[in-house]
């Protein structure tokens, strides 16, 4: 294949890269957000985890719940993040031959940083509140369901923060694609799909999401990723 057709090559496969995971899917999860959000499907979850006896979620006082499922496990993605970043920056004094795989390490530590990130900066600029926060489950707020909002307004819960950090293992997938490493791919979208999949739960549970926060999070880590690895699928590895 001469330089002219790999390059064609290269800009189909990216493109094709593009249109399902930085369209397709980011746009399947933003529709289901849509739909549980004003279908009633937001409510009916949330109302399952709340004691309307106590005017409280139960599972928002339970210290193994907030310890383990919260706090250890939002920080073990973190810890994996930063042995990452190490090896990516370890990888700066290795031979030439190794440019792929440096490439690919800085291209994950960018994914999984950069939709958590775009996540921060929404939650202080929608109305979105956090459930626990609203008059219907014990709280104060009325539910205000506003994108762009003055930042006295911003409800600062909006796309899940928790449940960002575990769809944001979605790099780790894109990683193997581009390596040319099915294990790697199939293992980590399992990762992420498990990860984000149980950090929703639990922080549904404790009342501090929504369903629609949740699958927010996962379009826009979806998204974010693809962005960035993009670049590099021209020249993945069959």
């Amino acid at each position: 294949m001469n330089a002219r057709a790999e390059t064609a090559a290269g800009t189909s496969a990216s493109r094709r890269f593009l249109l399902l995971h930085a369209l397709l899917v980011p746009g399947a999860l933003a529709l289901a957000a849509a739909s549980a959000q004003r279908g009633g499907l937001d409510q009916h979850l949330a109302a399952a985890f709340f004691d309307p006896a106590a005017g409280a979620f139960p599972a928002r006082a339970s210290m193994p719940l907030e310890v383990l499922g919260h706090r250890l496990a939002k920080s073990a993605v973190l810890l994996l993040w930063f042995t990452l970043l190490a090896c990516a920056l370890a990888s700066s004094a290795l031979r030439s031959r190794f440019d792929r795989v440096r490439a690919v390490l800085w291209a994950t530590v960018g994914a999984m940083a950069l939709g958590p990130a775009i996540v921060v900066v929404l939650k202080g600029l929608n109305s979105h509140h956090c459930p626990w926060g609203l008059r219907d489950y014990g709280g104060l707020a009325r539910f205000a369901a506003d994108w762009f909002v003055p930042a006295s307004e911003a409800g600062h819960c909006f796309p899940s923060g928790h449940a960002a950090a575990g769809f944001s293992l979605v790099g780790l997938s894109f990683a193997g694609r581009v390596l040319g490493h099915p294990g790697l791919a199939r293992w980590g979208l399992a990762a992420a799909l498990a990860a984000g999949v149980l950090f929703s739960a639990i922080r549904m549970a404790q009342g501090a999401h929504f369903l629609s926060h949740n699958l927010w999070a996962a379009a826009i880590d979806w998204f974010a990723a693809a962005l960035v690895f993009a670049p590099l699928t021209g020249a993945e590895r069959t």
